[in-house]
């Protein structure tokens, strides 16, 4: 892929038509198949983005033009390299240049190595020539870490309980997969965090397919009123640093906050707690102006946090900070709330921004006691710098307004976005990695569902006639190379440049033959990849037709939508 990074050089082909001349190179040894390029995240010009682990990008990293060889390894289903009908071939010589080996003409051995260029699948810009680099398959995808970290989330999105257990009763009947987020252990009729009795689980909606937090009250009554006003203050404030709240719900059996779900995400005090010992100053740093930008939102919609503390400050392993719990405080405790001024509120939001870094900077949780405040002070003072000193101190010590608040991280929060931005750039050049993948899995998806089917509501000649039948010869083509000597050839350059050439709709022609070699087609990657959408959309109709097709019934068995608990749930 071009956007992978991916080069592969192999065999040279005339222009045209290629004819089935065996012209196969070997697979590179695996010292050559070990080459990675620079370039591009992952490699040797760049680190990998790893969360949490304090990325910054190698400054030494330039712009990477990444190539896939035009010369592709010739196919000949069945037929061993050994010609067709009576077409006179030239005798081929094996040469290795620059640790790849080539079958070229005889004669011809003392040239120099198959030129490499730009693969065009561009839609329609020019190809340019460039330097070839090797790559290994493993560069199709991102950091091996980074994978882990994905995969982490998702199995901690898909989370459930037993589909028996009587906890499943406690959520709303819009919301399945329930997983409880509290610690374990937890009496549920205990004062939880909020000084209420509560229990939290991570939950999917039916509506939208979304995870969420769903945090549940038994001994609160708040008025539907109070509800729809806080609801409609929260959902109304973005912010990134924000956990973002969905809905309040009101019910009999109790209220439900409905918030976004993070995977990962740990409390500030359970991280402080965990660790016993002081972060870095470039990470109190950035915990000041991620929440610090927060609180600044919120304040700017005429609201206040009123949860800025360490049970409901969430830390992600992304490095990312961000205040949960938003709204909860305005419905449970709305009569205190309405004898308070918001300014007040407004300013302990800050203050309590301050304390909570003194806490992240001296590893303990510190919340009103002046002692400890002072204490911690001190150890702020021997092994930080004088400007996070200063800026601590003043939001702790007296009030400090939005703009002053702003100036006093002004230098962080310059460093704060070129960080940001550098982790930024590199998870979009894995992403563009992924995309390039679905591109292929898609195209993977349509040939593997339209090749040799077994179904019997189907005619049974439907993938062995028309275009069906020409398709099945380039899955052929594509997948099942051999070598003179008829033995597999495992090629993935020629396979992904065949389906990079097939999505695009190449008009370069590739000669197809038939397993026992006695017929050829010449026919063009645009011509294929038209025969592949009608067959598909034929097929596609005749499965929307069918009965089955609602249920997502079928020969494999059909996948049904996971109810409450992982229960299967039928149309």
């Amino acid at each position: 892929f071009k956007a992978l990074g991916l080069a592969i050089g192999w065999g040279p082909a005339p222009a045209g038509a290629r004819g089935p001349s065996p012209r196969v190179r070997a697979r590179p040894t695996p010292a050559d198949a070990a080459m990675s390029m620079s370039g591009h995240i992952g490699g040797a010009g760049t680190a990998p983005f790893v969360p949490g682990a304090g990325f910054v990008p190698s400054a030494g990293a330039s712009e990477f033009v990444p190539t896939v060889s035009a010369n592709a390894a010739e196919f000949v289903p069945g037929a061993g390299g050994g010609g067709m009908g009576g077409l006179a071939e030239p005798e081929m010589v094996q040469v290795v240049q620059d640790g790849m080996m080539y079958f070229v003409p005889e004669g011809e051995e003392g040239g120099s190595a198959p030129g490499i260029e730009a693969f065009d699948w561009t839609f329609g810009q020019g190809a340019v020539p460039v330097t070839g680099v090797y790559s290994t398959v493993a560069d199709l995808s991102g950091p091996p870490r980074l994978q882990e970290y994905y995969r982490t989330r998702t199995m901690e999105t898909l989370a459930q309980l037993d589909p028996n257990d009587p906890r499943l009763k406690e959520v709303p009947q819009e919301f399945h997969s329930i997983w409880p987020l509290d610690a374990e252990g937890t009496d549920d009729r205990a004062a939880g965090s909020f000084g209420h009795p509560s229990s939290v689980y991570k939950v999917i909606s039916s509506n939208d397919g979304r995870a969420y937090v769903c945090r549940r009250f038994d001994t609160v009554r708040p008025p539907a009123k109070v509800a729809a006003v806080a609801q409609q203050s929260w959902t109304n404030i973005r912010h990134a640093s924000i956990v973002a709240l969905k809905e309040i719900q009101v019910k009999p059996s109790g209220v439900f906050f409905i918030h976004a779900f993070h995977p990962g995400a740990r409390s500030l005090k359970g991280r402080i707690e965990a660790t016993r010992q002081g972060a870095q100053e470039n990470m109190v740093w950035s915990f000041l102006c991620q929440v610090g930008a927060a609180i600044r939102a919120a304040h700017l919609a005429g609201a206040a946090v009123r949860c800025v503390d360490a049970n409901h400050i969430l830390v992600t392993p992304d490095a990312r900070f961000r205040v949960g719990g938003t709204g909860v405080y305005d419905v449970i405790e709305f009569e205190a709330a309405s004898r308070k001024a918001l300014a007040d509120m407004q300013a302990v939001d800050i203050a309590s921004l301050g304390k909570l870094a003194l806490s992240l900077a001296v590893g303990a949780v510190i919340v009103d006691d002046v002692p400890a405040i002072r204490q911690g002070i001190e150890i702020l003072r021997h092994n930080f710098s004088q400007s996070l000193c200063r800026c601590i101190e003043a939001l702790i010590s007296r009030p400090v307004s939005l703009s002053e608040m702003a100036t006093l991280m002004s230098e962080a929060l310059v460093s704060e976005v070129g960080v940001w931005q550098s982790a930024a750039d590199a998870l979009g050049d894995n992403l563009s990695r992924e995309f390039e993948n679905g591109r292929v899995v898609r195209l993977l998806m349509k040939l593997g569902a339209v090749n040799e089917r077994p179904d019997s509501d189907v005619d049974v000649a439907w993938s062995e006639s028309g275009d069906r039948y020409i398709l099945k010869l380039f899955r052929d083509y594509v997948f099942h190379q051999v070598d003179e000597n008829s033995r597999p050839v495992v090629d993935f350059g020629h396979m992904v440049n065949s389906l990079n050439k097939l999505d695009v709709g190449e008009t370069e022609q590739v000669l197809l033959s038939t397993r026992d070699g006695r017929h050829v087609i010449v026919v063009t990657f645009a011509d294929l990849k038209r025969k592949l959408e009608g067959a598909f959309a034929d097929l596609y109709r005749t499965s929307a037709a069918s009965p089955s097709h609602a249920g997502g019934g079928g020969q494999g068995g059909g996948y049904r939508g996971a109810g409450r608990g992982g229960r299967g749930r039928g149309p």
